[in-house]
């Protein structure tokens, strides 16, 4: 069966937060899709050739003030491929991060010149950067999207399938022929489990998940708890009862009984998130910080604190920051630059790419940025640096 076209997946996501389908041609999207999948195909195998060449090379890492880089290494298969071996005499092996960090983020591509080479920066589908700097490219059904690293070592995510390829039909919540499954995926990416989780007319999104359950937002319904064992779903938080219905989870984060997320309308100059409980969605502070909110928002393990990669014009650029705060009191308890990103052909040219938690007080967020000038289509991982903030 032919894998969704993005933007017919991206229209499907869009539901959940009321937003109007549109009229579009399924044809012309699948075929938009599979060039999409023929660029990512090469920008990999791009990708593994330059890292392979620079094993041993350094990335740069900045760890609140400034401290010596650290190796990305070639992508691995799997975790297996990389035995540890213990020498007599050798300093103990590095604890694992508390979280782990899956590199994600919009990107795109460009021809600028008409017979010229295509430019851009693509993430991975569910390329995982390890506490010791190598990329993990997991093996991912096609049609996979919106991937939750559990600690244990699984991925859940949803897979979108068109069952009805080449059929002219309307894009949206009630389109026919779609398939939405929560998958589940163990030791060596196998496939655990694989179950229908779309409800046709309703908007649908993976939020977050533990080791008993994936959140769900289900337009019109609320954020549900879906227990990964039975299926069963419950109810967390109600849909509220405003005329657009739209619940508050464009970017949200959970952790520890909590759910922060963004709230309001995209805004330049002010980042707003609401901390609720998970049971009930009982809001428990209101945050700001002096920007648009970025892709990456993560609680730490222990509910306390919240990273939040933000930014802000500077000129023509985009100012990139990290600030943490403290769920219960807003106030802030950090706030370091990450880099600034430039346009380049009408794209911009960089941004965060995922973050995660170290300990409780620890966050490591990734940054890429496209060379000056670039000449091709470049993957996240080759361009990656990764930046350690920490509170005191």
């Amino acid at each position: 069966m032919d894998v969704v076209p993005e933007d017919l997946a991206e229209l499907v996501h869009r539901a959940a937060h009321a937003t109007a389908p549109y009229p579009a041609d399924l044809a012309t999207l699948r075929r938009r899709a599979r060039l999409r999948r023929r660029r990512r195909t090469a920008t990999a195998v791009a990708g593994l050739v330059v890292l392979v060449a620079l094993t041993g090379g350094a990335v740069p890492l900045l760890v609140g003030g400034h401290r010596p880089a650290a190796p990305l290494a070639a992508l691995s298969p799997s975790p297996s491929s990389s035995p540890s071996l213990t020498v007599p005499g050798s300093p103990p092996p590095t604890p694992a991060p508390a979280q782990r960090l899956m590199l994600s983020g919009d990107g795109g591509t460009v021809r600028p010149h008409r017979g010229g080479p295509e430019i851009g920066l693509l993430g991975g589908v569910a390329d995982e950067l390890r506490g010791d700097g190598s990329v993990l490219r997991h093996r991912v059904p096609a049609g996979w999207e919106e991937t939750v690293a559990l600690p244990d070592g699984r991925l859940v995510g949803l897979k979108l399938t068109d069952l009805m390829p080449g059929v002219r039909r309307t894009d949206g919540p009630d389109v026919a022929g779609l398939s939405i499954r929560l998958m589940v995926l163990g030791a060596g990416d196998r496939v655990d489990i694989s179950r229908e989780v779309r409800v046709k007319g309703q908007g649908l999104k993976l939020a977050g998940a533990d080791a008993r359950y994936a959140y769900l937002v289900r337009e019109g319904v609320g954020l549900v708890a879906h227990e990964l064992a039975t299926g069963r779903e419950r109810t967390m938080i109600p849909a509220p009862r405003s005329a657009d219905g739209e619940l508050p989870f464009r970017e949200a984060a959970l952790a520890e009984g909590l759910v922060v997320s963004v709230t309001g309308p995209p805004d330049m100059t002010r980042c707003q998130l609401d901390v609720r409980r998970l049971a009930g969605g009982a809001r428990l502070s209101r945050l700001t910080v002096a920007g648009e909110c970025a892709p990456s928002i993560r609680l730490s393990p222990d509910g306390t604190l919240v990273a939040v990669p933000y930014r802000r014009p500077n000129g023509r650029n985009l100012d990139y920051r990290l600030a943490i705060l403290d769920t219960a009191t807003g106030q802030l308890r950090a706030d370091q630059p990450l880099g600034t990103a430039s346009p380049t052909f009408g794209m911009t040219g960089g941004g965060t790419w995922g973050a995660a938690w170290v300990d409780d007080t620890t966050v490591r967020v990734v940054w890429a940025h496209l060379p000056d000038p670039p000449r091709k289509v470049y993957s996240v991982a080759e361009l990656a640096r990764v930046l350690t903030v920490g509170v005191q």
